[in-house]
């Protein structure tokens, strides 16, 4: 019982660390914690009335920031991607969840092991996105993309980070433009994730016990901001997250392994 509010308690600070707006892509690493806890669908449930929380915060603090052109280029997509989120759920539902949750665990697996690519590179991709300014086209891809992703694993933050990035509104319009943009987004899954029975009141039970934790890790992400190097804390979350998705995708823990190597060594 420990280990489950450990790694429960953890992922829900961290989101209050990320949606702070320090380290923003640490936000990955809550749902790798939580499907090591909990079942996927239960885990995927429980995170997002309190990712709307966040949302609900974020939004007040950048009410004025946003460029509603952007957001509904990447928005109004996504909501087909939600479908699809949705229609998987649904059928994950009916076809049993111990059968085809390890599925699920891989391709967030994927995901985190691409996300720590893509934090690796992120500067990289960052200047080298800053070079074009993505249209609607590319804001269809992106969005019916984000759409998908966030509603399996609420993991959508690369795509539309680095697609609004691109359109080169500056730093406080882009944050609060990201805010927004998740605001919309995760409203927009509710209603789907009621109807495919993914909430329940136990669910809503416990994130109300770790709702608490929010605020404690938004005012953690300010502290942090004045006082942990912010490549530093990423670099660490990068190593957690690439362990998190290898142990999704192949059950393999590869810390414990590449300790093992080396006590067998010596």
């Amino acid at each position: 019982m420990g280990v489950f509010w450990a790694f429960a308690g953890t992922a829900v600070i961290i989101q209050g660390i990320s949606k702070s707006g320090f380290a923003g892509g640490a936000g990955i690493l809550s749902m790798p914690l939580l499907f090591f806890v909990m079942p996927v669908n239960r885990a995927a449930a429980v995170m997002l009335p309190l990712l709307i929380l966040c949302d609900m915060n974020a939004i007040y603090h950048h009410r004025h920031n946003k460029d509603w052109k952007t957001i509904l280029r990447i928005y109004l997509p996504s909501i087909a991607g939600i479908v699809g989120g949705a229609v998987v759920w649904w059928w994950i539902g009916q076809e049993g969840v111990e059968r085809w949750g390890i599925w699920i665990k891989r391709f967030v697996g994927v995901i985190a092991i691409a996300f720590s690519v893509y934090i690796w590179c992120k500067e990289t991709a960052m200047a080298w996105v800053d070079q074009f300014r993505p249209g609607a086209g590319a804001g269809v891809a992106a969005g019916v993309s984000a759409g998908f992703t966030s509603t399996i694993a609420h993991a959508a933050g690369p795509i539309v980070s680095l697609y609004i990035f691109a359109q080169d509104l500056g730093k406080t319009l882009f944050v609060g433009t990201v805010a927004w943009t998740f605001t919309l987004i995760n409203l927009t899954k509710l209603p789907f994730y009621v109807g495919t029975g993914l909430i329940t009141t136990d669910v809503l039970l416990l994130g109300a016990v770790l709702a608490p934790l929010i605020p404690i890790g938004s005012w953690l992400g300010k502290w942090m901001h004045h006082h942990v190097s912010e490549r530093v804390f990423n670099r660490i979350i990068l190593v957690l997250v690439f362990a998190a998705g290898i142990q999704l995708i192949f059950g393999v823990n590869p810390i414990t392994w590449a300790l093992s190597l080396f006590r067998d060594s010596t």
